[in-house]
């Protein structure tokens, strides 16, 4: 079969600069040209084409089957731009339509309803299940699998063929990390993760091998040169009595293979110990993004997660060995309080957590999470798909976040940037000896994290003390327009926009 393989273009509300390679489409690919297929992938962002053009393009590979990785409703106009053209072209030809990804998997009764009658969606993992469902259109007998069909789970990881790299050209040439995937699924079930949504069968973490993950960096640091690397993994060590264990072999499997290379981790903090930090700073590790949701145990309990102690122990080290630390954070959450967010932005700021990113976050009615089915079965009468904003118990929280949001709005872009750009420059500093802009970068990120933080707090203090000023608030919006003109400014003079370009 004659497969095209889709990341559609999403329209996001919020600014991200990170284009990533779409690994889960490179995975799907590799299963099916191991067996025998044909396989075109296209990426609205990557190709550099808008829907019509993109369908003209999927066209002239001649299709016998398209599918679409779709992570959030907010794809959906660029599925159903992209397939109308698809289908004006084919002028009745049959083909193959399927969907899978994130939202097909935590909205299934969205996709259901919204994506044509004619497309097949498939929950889960889908590597097993695409080559069942290949000989099945072969055969002829596509009609007896059902629109909804559950993906077999993919239990041993090592078993996967490495993912095509169509897209490598744009990582070298921008200099952007290659992503990696060590693990699927999570050890804890947090309420409020949509994760919990996305296992199908499984119930835990599962693991590729620190043989396995090494023998995939050789090979890209071989053919492509590929020096740094992101494990998009939601979690990288697993469970916390095998962390230190998996974090040794990989450690040695690296340094066994004469590996110089750098990479960035998803973690949990109940998963780190100095010797596990020891092991992976030793392999490459320069960036790491830890869940650190709240600093209140309590919260820890009412999310059914467990509470680490030592988060801040952690960071320290981390930071300590020169690797960076970026935060997940849950300041705004339905419990909060004044004095809970004023502690937890305390702490933040101390380890220079707090940014635009952890001073906005709020926690959601994620579509899969336990949060979003109970406020649904609480609220029956809201049919709104997606994303559900959870209400404050405390009312005064709500216009205190909206406030905020408000005030930092003009730092958001800049700041945003400049954050998610300290990997690749912090790589570029190990391997082309490039310290100026690495510091350059570090300045303005400290620069755009102390205007945050003035202004979260003076925000903070307002609502605290119920001394609301309408004056004080457009004085500070007006003072980060500047701000965030400034920054801008000063990444362009040193070409760090052209860094995600």
């Amino acid at each position: 079969m004659r497969w095209v393989l889709i990341r559609p273009l999403c329209r996001s509300l919020f600014y991200d600069p990170e284009t990533q390679e779409p690994l889960g489409l490179e995975y799907l690919s590799s299963v099916l040209k191991k067996a025998g297929h044909q396989v075109l992938i296209l990426d609205n962002t990557l190709n550099n084409l808008e829907d019509i053009k993109l369908a003209r393009r999927a066209t002239s590979f001649q299709p016998d089957a398209v599918g679409f990785s779709i992570t959030t409703g907010r794809e959906l106009d660029s599925v159903k731009n992209i397939t109308s053209e698809l289908e004006r072209i084919l002028n009745g030809r049959q083909i193959l339509w399927m969907a899978g990804g994130n939202y097909p998997t935590t909205e299934h009764e969205s996709a259901l309803r919204e994506l044509p009658g004619d497309f097949h969606i498939l929950k889960y993992d889908g590597e097993i299940s695409i080559l069942k469902i290949s000989r099945l259109w072969e055969e002829g007998l596509i009609d007896t699998l059902p629109r909804l069909i559950n993906g077999e789970p993919q239990i041993e990881l090592d078993e996967l063929p490495f993912p095509e790299r169509p897209y490598s050209h744009y990582l070298k040439n921008f200099g952007w990390a290659f992503n990696l995937q060590g693990s699927r699924g999570c050890c804890s079930a947090c309420k409020y993760c949509a994760s919990s949504g996305m296992r199908g069968n499984l119930t835990s973490w599962r693991g590729r091998s620190p043989e396995s993950m090494a023998n995939e960096i050789a090979f890209l640091y071989t053919i492509y040169s590929a020096r740094s690397f992101n494990f998009v993994d939601e979690d990288f060590l697993g469970p916390p009595v095998r962390a230190l264990e998996r974090a040794k072999k990989f450690s040695e499997e690296i340094t066994r293979r004469r590996l110089k290379i750098t990479f960035g981790i998803q973690v949990r903090p109940n998963s780190l110990s100095e010797e596990v930090i020891d092991y992976l700073a030793k392999a490459g590790l320069k960036y790491v993004f830890m869940g650190i949701e709240s600093d209140n145990p309590c919260d820890f309990k009412s999310w059914g997660r467990a509470f680490c102690d030592k988060t801040w122990t952690w960071v320290e080290c981390l930071q300590e060995k020169g690797i960076e630390v970026n935060a997940g954070t849950l300041l705004f959450h339905p419990d909060c309080s004044f004095e809970g967010i004023r502690r937890f932005a305390t702490n933040l700021r101390q380890y220079g957590l707090l940014n635009y990113r952890t001073a906005s976050n709020r926690l959601d009615g994620m579509p899969g999470s336990f949060f979003h089915k109970k406020y649904i079965s609480e609220h029956p009468e809201e049919t709104s798909p997606g994303i559900i904003r959870l209400p404050f118990v405390n009312q005064a929280i709500e216009p205190f976040y909206k406030t905020v949001l408000n005030v930092l709005a003009p730092i958001e872009i800049p700041s945003m940037h400049a954050l998610c750009i300290m990997p690749i420059v912090q790589t570029k500093r190990i391997f082309s000896n490039s310290e100026e802009k690495y510091l350059s970068l570090k300045k303005i990120n400290s620069d755009c994290d102390n205007k945050v933080a003035s202004c979260f707090f003076s925000i903070l203090e307002m609502y605290e003390n119920e001394a609301y000023s309408e004056q004080r608030i457009d004085e500070l919006l007006n003072d980060n327009i500047r701000f965030g003109k400034v920054i801008m400014d000063r990444l362009a003079e040193n070409r760090f926009i052209h860094e995600t370009v």
